[in-house]
């Protein structure tokens, strides 16, 4: 098993901890099959949807609740730790604009931060529409700004608010992952090209304490 002891320390430095390699080009690829095949009779006009614990197919709650990624949440967060959501996000010719600066604690609250992990399915550039985070400027919340169009974000930071801190574009391939936490300001490059840039973002925390969050009613332990 590997040790991710380490973690811990990265994570509290900087906010987020990019792990390669987690999974191979070949499951990314089956990854993309099976989500197709889930979200094609709810697809939406942002590109992202949300599988809480009693949508979220099968397939997928093992591949989140397994050793690959409960390892090293457990590393990051302590014990015990629990899944409380996931969310595919497809950008790709239908689905190109940028997503805004911003805090995912502004949409969810609670006394309990939450880590979640952007993971690969297509190789993520800044051509494409891949992350970008503010290193290490996860240590305190900043009160969001409301946007006046209609874009699915609705808590956003403008430039000038980001914390201190370099900007990092997260330049991934199929299978590399981002462990990320709820405080870390963090937007996309935009998709211009339209080329298909998926990605997974299952979400967790930490059980020991309540949270307070009326986001999730049920989780399960990892």
């Amino acid at each position: 098993m590997t040790d991710y002891s380490h973690l811990a320390a990265e994570y509290d430095t900087h906010g987020f901890v990019i792990l390669r390699g987690l999974y191979s080009a070949a499951e990314m690829a089956e990854w993309k099959r099976n989500v197709a095949e889930c979200v094609e009779a709810t697809a939406s006009g942002s590109g992202v949807h949300v599988w809480f614990l009693d949508s979220i197919p099968e397939y997928f709650l093992r591949a989140f609740t397994r050793p690959t990624l409960a390892e090293p949440v457990k590393a990051m967060i302590g014990e015990p730790a629990e899944f409380l959501s996931a969310k595919p996000v497809l950008k790709s010719g239908k689905v190109r604009f940028a997503s805004p600066w911003h805090q995912d604690y502004a949409y969810w609250k609670g006394a309990v931060h939450k880590l979640s992990i952007w993971i690969a399915m297509d190789p993520a550039t800044p051509e494409n529409g891949c992350l970008r985070v503010v290193d290490g400027g996860h240590r305190a919340f900043i009160d969001h700004v409301k946007p006046d169009d209609d874009n699915a974000f609705e808590n956003r930071l403008t430039a000038d608010m980001l914390p201190p801190g370099e900007i990092i574009d997260c330049v991934l391939e199929p299978g590399d992952a981002i462990f990320f936490h709820d405080l870390l300001p963090h937007s996309s490059h935009p998709n211009p090209q339209g080329r298909d840039r998926w990605s997974m973002i299952p979400t967790y925390r930490n059980a020991a304490a309540p949270d307070g969050s009326t986001v999730w009613t049920t989780s399960t332990p990892i």
